[in-house]
């Protein structure tokens, strides 16, 4: 049974320490000065948000976790940013916009309306400089009423809590976090939440067979575009024969996830 929750009470479910708070406000042109936003990343910006809010920093004067320093990642804090939107359909730009713009671990919260969605990004030093952070893959939730989210939304807002992350060091924090955003993409796929994969649960396994499942799903739907069109018969159960193939190939992989 899905419940309806206000902003407040996902926070309060979140349970970030207070001495974690920090309610600073951010302003756009600390983005538009560091050079990282195109023109169409700088529109978007202008016209689609309200207000940036760093609303907390975990580092360990903050909260008992301690951070993750190596020749590939540098996890020293990690911080909770919330967006205020008045428009959605271009917050994927402004999600990959801010998590090049900030070298560090950042969970982004939108906000529009009733509706919240959850970005994050995982990042690792630039090889080639060492100064430089380089981000890897970037993970979102999708839009999620808070009025209404649906089952899956639902268990994973309940479940994605701080108390249920690894406190081992920042890095294993944070991939707590990603760990529980691509759980909630793979159960679009299967029709239920779990955090562990059906086989091994190595999230990067899943992960990569969750790209799969997209890549094919994409492929499937260009194909049956082609095939409404299709007049001729012998290229209809060719387009057929491929969907089919697809489809089998879809359905072993959501077994995996």
């Amino acid at each position: 049974m899905t419940k309806a929750r206000t902003l407040d009470q996902f926070y309060q479910n979140m349970a970030v320490p207070e001495a974690c708070a920090l309610g600073k406000r951010l302003y756009k042109k600390q983005f538009y000065e560091n050079g990282q936003l195109n023109a169409a990343d700088k529109k978007a910006f202008v016209e689609d948000i309200d207000e940036i809010e760093w609303r907390y920093t975990l580092k360990p004067l903050t909260i008992n976790i301690s951070k993750l320093e190596d020749e590939t990642h540098e996890y020293l804090e990690i911080a909770v940013l919330q967006v205020l939107l008045n428009a959605i359909e271009r917050s994927a730009r402004v999600a990959a916009a801010m998590q090049k713009a900030i070298p560090y671990p950042v969970l982004i919260i939108f906000v529009c309306g009733d509706q919240l969605a959850m970005n994050v990004a995982e990042k690792r030093i630039n090889r080639a400089d060492s100064n430089k952070i380089v981000v890897e893959a970037i993970h979102d939730t999708g839009w999620i009423s808070l009025n209404a989210p649906n089952p899956l939304q639902e268990a994973f807002l309940t479940e994605f809590s701080i108390i249920n992350f690894s406190y081992r060091n920042f890095f294993t924090f944070y991939q707590d976090m990603v760990k529980r955003i691509v759980a909630l993409n793979c159960a679009v796929h299967t029709g239920h939440y779990s955090l562990n994969a059906a086989t091994d649960g190595k999230n990067q396994d899943r992960l990569k067979n969750l790209l799969q499942l997209e890549k094919l799903e994409l492929e499937k739907s260009q194909i049956r575009n082609k095939l409404k069109k299709e007049k001729n018969l012998s290229k209809q159960v060719q387009w057929n024969s491929q969907i089919r193939q697809i489809t089998d190939r879809i359905e072993a992989i959501k077994k995996e996830i």
